[in-house]
């Protein structure tokens, strides 16, 4: 059973890591080609409506994923049950944004928003149709059928954004895009799976699962209204091309952050929960997973943040190079976020979801703290010298309270589920000193180029940057004898075997 269990989830996380992956490479070329024609501006309207979507299909998901991945024996009666809720939900909440957009658009003065937010909002009814599907393909570790909806939708919505985008078509283009990505997924799901509706469903699993699933709903939806107050913020108090300069600063920080992250809880959190039972074993597992979040998490924030410059300069061309200071003061945020998620899931798997929304609860102070900070600095002068209100002082303030809080699920998580603050630091550490060693390499490499002139070409630098940057940290990781490189190396040896 142990070797099922170890082969389901290695299977699972390979797909699961392919999906995300490729999902966001997709994402990435499609995202490249469209601000190479489009302008930020563009990019900040679609950034303007984001949060509302997002806190749409949080409030239709209502937290039944989590909550039904972690209970056994659901029936086809009950997945019919939450189905229809989660359309009704999406329906309402459709039909409220929908006579909303007027304010939406007066409120941050972009007139644009008004006929785009109707037509962008649709793809909430769309996504409520896949959730069951999501759940029960989840909990049956099935992330193969997943990872195919997801990199089918991705290039089907990418090649017609392309195409509108070559048309003329605009910003129009990127709200099409998160349509047809949400259409052709949820097609695929239903096509793929063989779980159909019952036209006899059980409403009372709705209040069985709520009192659980309902500190995730009010967790995710605070936590989702946070995480994008800043993009409310600046897209009130500054102009449309700034928050199109923040937008993809965020999006491009969150690509790798989002990929591991999403792989590796995506599968953790079934996987650990079927080992509820045995919690000596999934802490050993945890622990396992950790590292290797570390192992990939900072090699990759650290390199780019060492190469975002020339990478945008080559990519999307010098027009938004304005980003590139504010991806790096983002990176904390995208080094901290799968560790964050790994220590919540961790502790909602031995029954805490009310900690969990605690844990939440904090990090959204934190951060409000945060901007309550930098907003009163700018009004007062201190010894001559006053605080300017800006992006800047926005997500330096933003990283700092994501740190904080990343240290307060630490605690919690030795508390609550045995795993001590020095244990996970221990497990972290060593992959945090070679990324930072490894970034320091490859700036030298950019420092003696410039002063000896060796190459000229930017796109060649950058590509022997980025190779010698992963032979050093590869060799230093084998120098550690770190566990997590031999297990790389055993498995690259099985495959050419």
């Amino acid at each position: 059973m142990a070797d099922n269990l170890k082969n389901k989830t290695v299977l699972a996380l390979i797909w699961n890591g392919v999906d995300k992956f490729f999902f966001q490479f997709v994402a990435l070329i499609v995202g490249i080609i469209t601000a190479r024609f489009l302008s930020p501006q563009d990019f900040g309207y679609i950034g303007a409506l984001a949060v509302f979507t997002m806190l749409s299909n949080i409030l239709v998901e209502s937290g039944f994923t989590s909550a039904l991945i972690r209970r056994d024996g659901n029936t086809d009666e009950e997945y019919s049950a939450i189905f229809f809720v989660n359309i009704l939900i999406a329906v309402v909440i459709y039909l409220i944004l929908f006579f909303s957009a007027p304010y939406i658009a007066l409120f941050f003065r972009m007139p644009e928003l008004c006929s785009l937010s109707r037509f962008l909002f649709l793809s909430i009814i769309i996504n409520s149709f896949g959730i069951v599907q999501n759940i029960i393909l989840s909990k049956s570790l099935s992330f193969k059928v997943i990872s195919l909806a997801d990199l089918t939708s991705a290039v089907v919505s990418g090649i017609a954004t392309v195409l509108m985008v070559l048309n003329g078509v605009g910003y129009w283009a990127l709200a099409w895009q998160i349509f047809l990505q949400n259409v052709v997924r949820v097609l695929f799901l239903w096509l793929a799976s063989s779980w159909r509706v019952s036209f006899h469903p059980t409403f009372g699993i709705i209040k069985d699962v709520f009192t659980f699933s309902s500190f995730m709903l009010f967790a995710s939806f605070i936590n989702t209204i946070v995480k994008n107050i800043y993009s409310v913020i600046i897209g009130r108090l500054f102009n449309p091309a700034l928050l199109g300069f923040y937008s993809q600063a965020n999006k491009y920080q969150q690509i790798p952050s989002t990929v591991i992250q999403s792989a590796i809880s995506g599968v953790a959190y079934p996987m650990l929960s079927n080992l509820k039972s045995d919690e000596d074993r999934q802490l050993m597992y945890l622990r396992k997973i950790v590292k290797v979040t570390a192992c990939a998490i900072f090699p990759i924030m650290f390199g780019l943040s060492a190469l975002m410059s020339s990478l945008v300069s080559i990519l999307l061309t010098d027009k938004w190079l304005p980003a590139v200071p504010y991806f790096q003061m983002l990176v904390p945020v995208a080094i901290v976020l799968p560790f964050h998620s790994l220590n919540l899931n961790l502790i909602l798997i031995r029954g805490h979801s009310k900690v969990n929304f605690m844990l939440e609860t904090i990090k959204n102070t934190l951060t409000l703290l945060s901007i309550f900070i930098v907003f009163v600095g700018s009004q007062f002068a201190f010894g001559g010298w006053q605080f300017e209100l800006s992006i800047e002082a926005l997500l330096i303030s933003f990283s700092v309270a994501n740190v904080i809080s990343y240290v307060c699920d630490s605690m919690t998580a030795q508390r609550l589920a045995s795993y001590r603050v020095f244990d996970q630091f221990m497990d972290i550490a060593p992959y945090a000193f070679v990324g930072a060693l490894m970034f320091l390499f490859v700036m030298g490499v950019e420092w003696v180029n410039s002063h000896f002139m060796i190459l000229d070409s930017k796109i060649i630098l950058v590509a022997i940057q980025m190779l010698l940057g992963v032979l050093f940290y590869l060799a230093m990781l084998k120098l550690l004898g770190s566990k997590v490189y031999e297990d790389i190396m055993d498995i690259v040896k099985r495959r050419r075997v």
